[in-house]
């Protein structure tokens, strides 16, 4: 079905009864393009020849029952929400429409606001989940197979806690979304988490690394008095800065000898790829931005784009020292984590150079404050919402190994 978003939506209302037909296109008309039919039989005909957005049917009706319409649109016309609006309700219709994905289920007689409400909610719950198709066809794109979007599809069928973050995404979307708004990155970062997570990089050394990130970030951005925006912003591009990675082969990722040079360009494509993700969903341009540059180098010899110094966005430049500081300190596939010294010595050497000379002064005070002296684990299990406090995940008592 193709994107109208700079026209009114359609809506098609289907009821044999000519009252409730025509007080439903008098209800809605004025936000919605309506078109009318009193049979089940016109109403495939319509779906079949023309875009329609949100059904809203009666059940009783002569020929095509409701319920047979129901399962109707859902088996061939799955883009389109339906609501039920019947006076002849019971308990296994109702039934039958959750088993059908039906948006809402109202009783006859209706009224104005529960019936804008209902529509409202099916077209904003109708964007919400193209916005995740969208996510997940360009997911395929991105690692060039086809099948890899389906393969993500029928994981979120099979596993519970995806599918479970994936439907509160889309009911909360539903709920909450205004009709020209974009997807608010926050509601959308237990999905993004458990996809991340769940087809990323299956990897024991980068358990809990977004969310040792996302602390560190944490951190720096308090010690910077970032404006609370900003901090949210910086939080999320945290938890998401490596999402580019499921378009790069995982032998890559977890190799422990050395890699080629085509072999490495391979594996810096993920940040390109990570912001062009994330594109479609309307979050916004510096999250992208963040994402993309968080490998650009202060002397310009990073990636995506070579930016050198401030050019490169400051939340780019904090997830950056972020990202490497948990790389020394973790264990990783090519060798063992770094000493407290040795890692203090490693940001000095490369301040003014790999890193922004700034940061790594703010960082250096944190360490020395012993606020960054967690156990790796203990955060990668307590960071787990972006309204968690970092500090709460900090005991004083644990060092850096």
């Amino acid at each position: 079905m193709t994107d109208r978003s700079s026209t009114r939506a359609t809506v098609l209302v289907v009821d044999d009864e000519r009252g409730p037909r025509e007080s439903l296109r008098m209800i809605l008309q004025t936000a919605y393009r309506v078109l009318a039919v009193p049979t089940g039989a016109e109403a495939l005909e319509l779906l079949r020849t023309t875009p329609i957005d949100v059904v809203t049917l009666d059940l009783a009706m002569p020929g095509v029952q409701g319920e047979e319409l129901m399962r109707a649109i859902r088996s061939d016309f799955s883009d389109v929400e339906v609501i039920v609006i019947t006076g002849h309700g019971s308990l296994a219709s109702a039934t039958e429409g959750i088993r059908c994905g039906v948006s809402d289920y109202l009783q006859k007689p209706f009224d104005v606001v529960s019936v804008t409400a209902a529509v409202y909610r099916a077209m904003a719950r109708r964007r919400g989940r193209r916005r995740v198709v969208r996510f997940l066809a360009d997911l395929g794109d991105a690692v060039g197979r086809d099948t890899d979007v389906s393969a993500v599809v029928s994981l979120v069928q099979s596993d519970v806690r995806l599918r479970n973050h994936l439907g509160e995404l889309l009911s909360r979307s539903a709920a909450d979304i205004q009709p020209l708004q974009a997807l608010d990155p926050e509601r959308a970062l237990p999905f993004f988490e458990m996809l991340a997570e769940t087809i990323g990089v299956q990897d024991p050394f980068m358990r809990g690394h977004a969310r040792r990130v996302a602390f560190y970030s944490g951190l720096l951005a308090d010690r910077l008095c970032l404006a609370g925006p900003e901090k949210r912003s910086l939080r999320i591009a945290a938890f998401l800065h490596d999402i580019g990675k499921i378009g790069v082969p995982s032998e890559l990722l977890t190799r422990r000898g050395s890699l080629t040079l085509l072999e490495r360009k391979a594996v810096e494509r993920h940040a390109a790829i990570g912001a062009r993700l994330l594109t479609p969903l309307g979050v916004s341009d510096d999250l992208i931005a963040a994402v993309r540059h968080h490998h650009e180098r202060w002397d310009g010899k990073g990636y995506p784009d070579g930016l050198a110094a401030d050019t490169t966005p400051l939340a780019a430049r904090i997830l950056h020292l972020a990202d490497a500081f948990d790389a020394m300190t973790c264990d990783r596939p090519y060798r063992r984590a770094l000493t407290h010294n040795a890692a203090v010595a490693e940001l000095r050497r490369e301040a003014g150079a790999q890193f922004d000379p700034g940061l790594v002064k703010e960082l250096l005070a944190l360490v020395e404050s012993g606020a960054c002296d967690v156990d790796p684990e203990q955060v990668a299990d307590a960071i787990t919402s972006p309204d968690a406090d970092p500090e709460s995940a900090a005991p004083s008592t644990l060092q850096i190994h």
